[in-house]
């Protein structure tokens, strides 16, 4: 540890004394309270449009739409991919004008905000808003459907129809008629069709079903929540009356005798008969997805036979299956243990898994760390018989991101293995499927983004790759600088730029964060991070620091982007500190040993130690940063390290915030913690329970949580806040009665005001109103015409899942 001269602590005294005189004044930390939130309105203030671009392709050709952001909303896009054209997707002025004539609500023609959009062959748009279900034509008719869906519907591959989920059961719509018919009459809340768990339900809008490449049957899931235990909330401020009202939700936990359980199941669409599988139900596992929009079952090319894969509870096993549509009748092709940790089939838990079928071949790209780093291995799906290991090296794929049998080709994305680069940046690569020769086609000193229709995007049904392989559009991302969104052709070369990004009225001063490689605790291993400043930074002063973290092994936290953690940082940092964003060992985005290095040991996950370390590596290159003041803030696995880096690191960390925390996986999803710690078997438990560490608390402590959240259960805080009090140790709390799984206007106000008088020493600001995101889209939409307990209409959007990590 480099020693400090005594004439440089003197001035650093000197330093920090100056910045707390400036800082105290009141107007001065007003104006950094404005701009924090100015940040912390990323989604509706619109400072930065098109970072990236999900596009949606248009049936099979070689054209997309997507909402072009302006600085007043959202214009539908078509881009025709052959010449990179663009124009709107339909007359928004026309289709504003008679919405508005048909509803009698507000839908101002530069912010449409549409939800559910589907776009057929002859430009159909099929949408939702406020609770109903329309049809826009080419010709400009439009037309009230009914009820609105509580799903994205999902279109046949001919193009006639729609299938969707209402009330539970699955139901198709011919898009020129209209006319809707009834599959499926035994559907019911919790044994409902083609949707997640009731415990995920709140988090995703894909629709759970596959049609058959000829159009005349669907491949979907029952999913059983009826055995699975009740999770019971409390609303203690009903809207009606005084008195508490208990609100419920099925879900299970580690070591629970039930969980939720997938039959899997085929429906002919003209005579509505079903076909089991004749397979025991599949349980949910990962993040509660379903074999469907994990991307884990699969038609075969003639529709005659379905593949699936069964992932056993804890994950060390998993089983490919191959059965007859017709019949039902199962068998297994292969499958895959792990005995020391768990089976990982994609670069991240939030993403579909990295398998695909290969109809023509009778084949299947099967994604496997077995080498340690994850790599693709090509099957036979006649007999499970492993033909090759396809790709191999130290490089990693991370997605694969299109297949064309006919060209014998397949898109990756890949990273790691070239020295002095960033091993989390992505690039393009194209994969012989005969030879398994590598060529990369799209590659430089940044992040090569590709959609794959992640989970939690809210967007299903976008795919970087055009149907036809021909085409894709990637976003080439920094952190320190705005994105760039490229349509490219099949080999490599640019058709045209999609979207510049654009920052616009950001703070006079601001700079976009620093990327920087740091080294881990060990010594030895390279981490990333990234260094947050505020807009009225100066390197004389010294500045107290925050820790932004996210204690969870199924993400790496430090974004590629300026958004999601980096905004949260930034929204701290305005307000007079230095912020840095680290991912340790224990999270994704590397080899498997990175990874997996926090299997059973959840409590190190992006290792606190690494922080540490970092911070330490960061001061000395950076004396600015006063590291006599460090803070911690997360959210959600966030919270839950926040709380821990408080009781096992408590002279290093002074002040923290810790946000709706699964403070103890006992009391959170069983897929969870039997993915990262393993089935709960009694003991094996103990040493991740913040419970376990409390009586170590030294410094201050905020912990926040909505009683509301079934995200993370208030339980496991209730649980935590029992024991610091049997410790006789002082913390602070703020319950919020009527919040879920996402940060409020006022709670973010609080941990705001908690650093600055806790960790920088100062007065907050009186009567400083801080307004979320979700609030404002929330009254925004009373004012347009909308309810707020319309469950149904698309304007109550949550937080962004990502945000909410």
């Amino acid at each position: 540890m480099t020693s400090v001269p005594a004439s440089a602590q003197t001035d650093a005294v000197a330093a920090s004394s100056a910045t707390l005189a400036e800082t105290a004044d009141p107007q001065a930390l007003r104006g950094k309270y404005e701009r924090a939130s100015f940040f912390n309105n990323a989604l509706t203030n619109h400072f930065m449009l098109n970072a990236a671009v999900a596009p949606t392709w248009i049936g099979t050709e070689d054209s997309f739409w997507y909402c072009r952001e302006t600085e007043t909303g959202c214009t539908y896009t078509e881009v025709n991919a052959q010449t990179g054209a663009k124009s709107a997707l339909f007359d928004h002025e026309r289709l504003s004008r008679d919405l508005e004539a048909l509803t009698k609500k507000k839908f101002p023609a530069a912010d449409l905000r549409l939800g559910n959009v589907v776009v057929t062959a002859d430009r159909t748009v099929t949408f939702a808003a406020f609770g109903k279900t329309y049809s826009y034509t080419r010709a400009g008719e439009l037309k009230e459907l009914g009820a609105a869906e509580q799903l994205v519907p999902v279109a046949s591959p001919d193009g006639t129809m729609l299938a969707f989920v209402r009330d539970s059961n699955i139901w198709t719509r011919n898009v020129k008629t209209g006319k809707e018919r009834q599959l499926t009459e035994d559907g019911e809340k919790l044994f409902a069709y083609a949707i997640l768990p009731d415990a995920f339900r709140q988090f995703s809008t894909s629709t759970e079903l596959k049609w058959s490449p000829d159009s005349k049957k669907i491949l979907t899931v029952q999913t059983d929540d009826r055995q699975v235990k009740v999770m019971p909330l409390v609303d203690f401020v009903p809207d009606k009356g005084v008195r508490p009202v208990a609100v419920e939700q099925r879900q299970a936990f580690p070591g629970d005798a039930h969980v939720p359980t997938y039959r899997i199941v085929v429906i002919d669409v003209g005579s509505k008969r079903q076909t089991d599988m004749r397979y025991p139900r599949l349980p949910a596992v990962r993040m509660l997805d379903t074999p469907i929009g994990g991307e884990r079952a699969w038609w075969s090319g003639d529709a005659k036979r379905v593949f699936f894969v069964d992932i056993e509870r804890g994950e060390k096993t998993v089983h490919l299956i191959s059965a007859d549509a017709e019949t039902g009748i199962a068998r297994e092709l292969f499958q895959e243990s792990d005995s020391k940790g768990y089976v990982e089939l994609s670069e991240e838990v939030y993403s579909p898994t990295l398998l695909r079928i290969l109809p023509r071949r009778n084949q299947i790209l099967w994604y496997s760390e077995r080498s340690g780093a994850g790599q693709l291995y090509l099957y036979d799906l006649a007999t499970g018989r492993l033909i090759r290991q396809l790709t191999k090296g130290t490089a990693r794929i991370r997605g694969v991101l299109a297949v064309d049998e006919a060209r014998g080709t397949a898109w990756v994305a890949t990273s790691g293995g070239e020295a002095g680069k960033n091993p989390y940046y992505r690039r393009v690569a194209r994969v012989d499927l005969d030879s398994g020769a590598m060529r990369i086609v799209s590659s430089g000193d940044d992040d090569r983004v590709i959609a794959d229709g992640t989970l939690l995007t809210g967007a299903p049904g976008t795919r970087g790759f055009s149907p036809s392989g021909n085409y894709w559009v990637e976003t080439q991302t920094r952190v320190d600088k705005p994105g760039r969104s490229v349509l490219k052709r099949a080999e490599g070369t640019e058709v045209a730029v999609v979207e510049q990004a654009e920052l616009r009225g950001t703070p006079a001063g601001f700079r976009l964060p620093e990327p920087v490689m740091l080294t881990a605790a060990d010594g030895v291993t390279p981490i990333q991070a990234i260094v947050v400043r505020p807009s009225d930074f100066d390197p004389n002063k010294r500045y107290p620091v925050i820790d932004h973290i996210y204690g969870g092994p199924q993400v790496a936290n430090v974004p590629s982007a300026f958004a999601m953690s980096a905004v949260w940082a930034q929204s701290l940092a305005e307000l007079g500190f230095v912020v840095v964003v680290i991912d340790g060992r224990g999270t994704t985005g590397r080899g498997r040993a990175f990874h997996t290095a926090s299997y059973g040991a959840v409590e190190t996950a992006s290792n606190v130690e690494d922080h540490i370390a970092g911070i330490r590596q960061l001061a000395a290159r950076y004396p600015y940063m006063d590291i006599s003041r460090v803070g911690i803030n997360g959210f959600s696995g966030g919270g839950y390290m926040t709380a821990s880096a408080m009781f096992r690191f408590p002279d290093f960390y002074k002040v923290g915030v810790a946000e709706s925390g699964n403070h103890d996986q006992r009391g959170f999803w069983h897929s969870w913690g039997e993915r990262y710690q393993g089935l709960n078997t009694g003991k094996n438990y103990d040493a991740q329970a913040n419970v376990t560490y409390a009586s170590q608390l030294k410094g201050k402590l905020l912990l926040m949580h909505g009683l509301l959240d079934f995200g993370v259960q208030p339980g496991v805080l209730f649980q935590l806040t029992q024991k610091l009090m049997d410790e006789n140790k002082n913390f602070d709390l703020v319950v919020l009665p009527k919040l879920g799984h996402q940060p409020s206007g006022y709670s973010i106000r609080r941990r705001w005001d908690y650093f600055v008088q806790n960790l920088a020493g100062l007065q907050p600001p009186q009567n400083f109103k801080v307004v979320s995101d979700s609030e404002i889209m929330k009254d925004e939409m009373i004012e347009r015409g909308g309810k707020p307990e319309d469950e149904d209409s698309d304007e109550m959007r949550p937080e962004p899942a990502a945000t909410a990590k």
